[in-house]
């Protein structure tokens, strides 16, 4: 099946977010066996996480109603970070994946409070994978070997600062799991 995931994606994606989807696996596969967990699931979840990426705004609404879930407001006012949802219902749709796949795909782009350990590798594989490139990255990924929770706090809240400084609505979620990662230093 992963082959077939694999070819899937290459036809899908455009090149550019085919070599980040590369990156994110390349990651995950890496942090998935430091921290000894199915390395399949994390090669899946990787190579699914963006799959909606291109959808249009109204499909990604859709996507929402149709399976009726309350759209979020964060959502409304930017349908494209919905690509995660979307691409959650598309992987499960389409290859049947584990629940915890289904959760590290959807979960990609807001976190939550009580993520697995593949949600937090896909969350920061997405993040920090070789192809990005920004200010205080590789700080970031110092910790990815050493304590995970440590680069998920400093990835949350370089995202939260981002978003913030470009005027843009914070999903309620990702406030939520860096709280939960404040309580638990």
């Amino acid at each position: 099946m992963i082959e077939v995931i694999r070819v899937d994606a290459k036809a899908h994606l455009k090149p550019s977010r085919y070599r980040h989807t590369l990156g994110v696996c390349k990651l995950a596969v890496s942090l998935a066996k430091w921290y000894n967990i199915d390395v399949i699931e994390a090669e899946i979840a990787a190579l699914l996480h963006d799959y909606a990426k291109y959808a249009s705004d109204e499909d990604v609404l859709e996507c929402y109603r149709s399976n009726n879930v309350e759209v979020p407001a964060v959502i409304l006012n930017n349908p494209n970070l919905g690509h995660g949802y979307m691409s959650a219902i598309i992987a499960k749709e389409k290859y049947d994946i584990s629940e915890n796949v289904y959760q590290a795909i959807l979960n990609h782009t807001f976190g939550r409070t009580g993520m697995s350990m593949l949600e937090k590798i896909i969350y920061l594989a997405d993040s920090l994978e070789e192809g990005r490139s920004y200010e205080g990255i590789e700080d970031m990924r110092s910790y990815l070997y050493e304590n995970l929770n440590k680069a998920l706090l400093m990835t949350c809240e370089n995202t939260l600062l981002y978003e913030i400084k470009k005027g843009n609505m914070i999903h309620v979620q990702t406030i939520l799991m860096r709280n939960e990662l404040l309580e638990a230093k």
